[in-house]
């Protein structure tokens, strides 16, 4: 019936297998290296945290960059469990973890728990 209607086969060429190998090879040396060797160009750590009144939580942290700065973000919940508050802060470059930082942040109702959202290298 091949030979009736001029239909080949489906067999891979191996150029395509090579190709596919090598991209597959690629990423996996990326992945292996971005989540276990490379170091993270900005963290933040909350340590600690307490409600200073009604619409104020203060807050405890740590934070590292690299030779760049960082804009970190933090997230005051209340007991619910929705966001109450939210602040950006700046961290210079070659900020070290060793050294506590203080961030306050203003809420619309009491907060009870201070999370660390993130950072962004600038």
């Amino acid at each position: 019936m091949d030979e009736r209607y001029g239909r080949r086969g489906s067999k891979l060429r191996p150029s395509t297998i090579v190709l596919a190998s090598a991209l597959l090879l690629g990423f996996l040396i990326f992945a292996i290296y971005s989540s276990f060797i490379a170091k993270p160009l900005a963290s933040v750590e909350v340590t600690s945290y307490q409600q200073v009144d009604a619409n104020h939580i203060l807050g405890n942290y740590t934070a590292l960059t690299g030779p760049e700065g960082a804009s970190c973000s933090f997230k005051a919940s209340a007991a619910r469990g929705n966001v109450v508050g939210f602040v950006e802060v700046q961290i210079p470059a070659n900020n070290s973890d060793k050294k506590a930082l203080q961030v306050i942040v203003k809420t619309l109702e009491p907060a009870s728990v201070l999370r660390a959202d993130g950072c962004r290298v600038k």
